[in-house]
């Protein structure tokens, strides 16, 4: 299944539309219940008669007007990892002590939590491009095992996709163990002329969430958990681009829209540091909450996986409603911080755009 940067469409649910929908149909609900009663469903055959013949027939006052209800609220979630002054994860926050700023103006938190209990959904992007030649079986036995460790089958969902001048998905979002190894396993480097030329990089970002992290699986998952599930993206690569019709504002700016974490393992063959591109990956990462590595061996990346997963296990989560309701299309800037810990790290993407009128 190939993909190319033509066959881009669709926009995932708006965040908190399937609660603003539930409360708006509580609200009339409750305004049906409580309303006065029609007095003529009161009276019996004979009073109604009585009413009947009267020549200018009392007219009921009228019903006070229905509550405005503001549906045009989006309610935005943030999804953050706090490290202390020795790099160590603060696992035990507590909510009073979390404050959220939207442009630098505070807002109330509707919604924290650990996100432990909170599905993944998550994809693997392989660089396969000519200078990642030698890399994949190291490459494969570290997903592996990241993947046997980490993952919660029935519950978190994986995807695996390559790149290369080109963008393939050899496996969609799964539950399933055994497809997902099957996916692995069956994954080999080929040279196949002008497929094989060229790096996509930012195109097999904007594509994978597009169409894999924000696509019609994830917003089934997201759909049956209260609209509340992690995404994130791991990229091996060796952060060169050579040929993506995206550019890597558009590539950051639609994983910051779907709420995706990127974290970049950045390596070139046989583990050569001096061949990656630690700017973009750094960029990248720093934009939407995620973390770079940089693996000199093979040892060196079984433990970049092994942080990924001690970051995606000590995440926290809130949900606010901003109290700028504009529908502008604007950037919006986020920061989390915590309460008497000025020198403790919030890592978290670094904002979001707003919804625009149509």
């Amino acid at each position: 299944m190939w993909y190319n940067a033509q066959a881009l469409s669709g926009h995932g649910e708006t965040m908190g539309a399937k609660l603003i929908r539930a409360v708006f149909l509580g609200v009339a609900v409750m305004g049906m219940a409580g309303a006065t009663p029609n007095p003529f469903m009161l009276l019996t055959r004979t009073e109604i008669a009585s009413v009947s013949s009267q020549e200018t027939p009392q007219k009921p006052p009228p019903e006070p007007p229905e509550p405005t209800i503001d549906l045009r609220s989006t309610l935005v979630d943030v999804v953050f990892s706090v490290t202390d002054e020795k790099n160590r994860f603060v696992r035990d926050l507590a909510p009073e002590s979390v404050v959220v700023l939207e442009d630098g103006v505070p807002q109330k938190i509707e919604f924290f939590g650990r996100n432990t209990d909170v599905p993944m959904v998550l994809a693997l992007a392989i660089d396969f491009s000519g200078s990642q030649e030698f890399n994949w079986p190291a490459e494969r036995r570290a997903a592996e095992k990241f993947f046997a460790e980490t993952f919660r089958w029935g519950k978190d969902y994986a995807a695996l996709v390559s790149f290369r001048s080109t963008v393939e998905l050899h496996r969609g979002l799964t539950s399933d163990p055994a497809r997902l190894a099957e996916a692995l396993q069956s994954l080999v480097r080929r040279d196949e002329g002008y497929a094989s030329q060229g790096t996509s990089l930012y195109d097999a970002i904007y594509i994978t969430v597009e169409d894999v992290l924000d696509g019609p699986t994830a917003r089934r998952v997201r759909a049956r958990n209260e609209n509340r599930i992690r995404r994130a993206l791991i990229l091996i690569t060796d952060g060169h681009d050579t040929s993506s019709e995206h550019k890597l504002a558009e590539a950051i700016e639609r994983a910051q829209r779907a709420g995706v974490l990127i974290y970049a393992i950045g390596l070139s063959d046989s583990f050569r540091f001096a061949d990656v591109n630690a700017q973009v990956l750094n960029e990248l990462t720093q934009a939407t909450g995620g973390r770079a590595f940089y693996p000199r061996s093979e040892d060196d990346l079984r433990l970049a996986f092994d942080q990924i997963a001690e970051d995606l296990s000590s995440q926290y989560l809130v949900a606010y409603y901003p109290t700028n309701s504009a529908r502008d299309g604007r950037f919006r800037r986020l920061q989390v911080k915590i309460r008497d810990h000025e020198n403790w790290t919030v890592a978290h993407r670094a904002g979001y755009v707003a919804p625009k009128e149509r």
